[in-house]
């Protein structure tokens, strides 16, 4: 797509500068959509298609870019983590990575490892809370909601009870929103996975459709981006609010406190 971008360019003697007009951005975007730095969204194809007559090839092509593997996707994930300056979380299965104190992500590590993804965990570790640090540093506004099932034991009773008091304390932040959804909300929008959504600087949205294994979608798309933003909207107004939440917490930060006393 960033090839034929410059070729269709070319073909009809247009600048950057034409190009920039067509699709209402910088001429420095245009230049990335040209050497693929970024990626073309819905609007960006839309107009193109219709500007150049091309039989809506961009458009298609586009659907089958989503399609596949980008092998660019992690990079551009770090960079959004590190980056925005507004985060959406919806975790499904595991306590996200902006709130997991260093033994949960360790403990999670270590199954990493018995599986072959990770040869050396205490690196793993190391690397993982410094992208923590990264996304919070800055004090970004953070809105998680946390399926309840994602809450079950991944640790020791003492790496659970301080989990549970972390993201008790985080909630407390005024930066920080921590909301549970109830297993009786389901079946919701939510069941098929995780989700994280950006607000980056300049306001430009971005999302990152993940699974258990760490890989996932990473969404430039304006449009699809806004429709992932909605879809945390409508998943967050099924939550417990932030004092339910937090309470819930707390109790589960008791049973634990206990269990890891005796």
């Amino acid at each position: 797509m960033a090839y034929y971008l410059r070729f269709l360019r070319v073909q009809h003697n247009a600048t950057q500068a034409d190009v920039a007009k067509i699709l209402n951005c910088s001429i420095g975007q245009v230049s990335k959509y040209e050497t693929g730095e970024k990626q073309l969204g819905t609007r960006e194809c839309a107009a193109l298609d219709k500007e150049w007559n091309t039989g809506n090839v961009f458009t298609i092509w586009l659907g089958y870019a989503k399609l596949g593997i980008d092998a660019n996707a992690p990079v551009r994930l770090d960079r959004y983590q590190r980056k925005a300056i507004e985060h959406c979380i919806f975790s499904s299965n595991l306590v996200p990575i902006p709130l997991q104190t260093e033994e949960y992500a360790r403990s999670l590590l270590e199954a990493g490892r018995a599986a072959g993804l990770i040869e050396d965990v205490e690196i793993a570790v190391a690397l993982r809370m410094d992208l923590q640090a990264a996304i919070l540093d800055g004090r970004p506004d953070l809105w998680v909601v946390i399926d309840e099932i994602a809450l079950r034991s991944m640790g020791s009773s003492q790496v659970m009870a301080e989990q549970w008091d972390r993201l008790a304390e985080m909630g407390k932040l005024h930066h920080v929103s921590v909301r549970i959804l109830p297993l009786s909300a389901a079946p919701h929008t939510g069941v098929d996975g995780s989700y994280w959504c950006f607000t980056l600087p300049g306001r430009r949205l971005a999302a990152h459709s993940g699974n258990a294994l760490g890989m996932g979608r990473v969404i430039d798309d304006q449009t699809e981006a806004a429709d992932v933003a909605r879809r945390f909207q409508r998943l967050a107004a099924r939550a417990w609010n932030e004092d339910q939440s937090r309470q819930y917490l707390s109790r589960m930060g008791e049973v634990n406190d206990g269990l890891a006393q005796e």
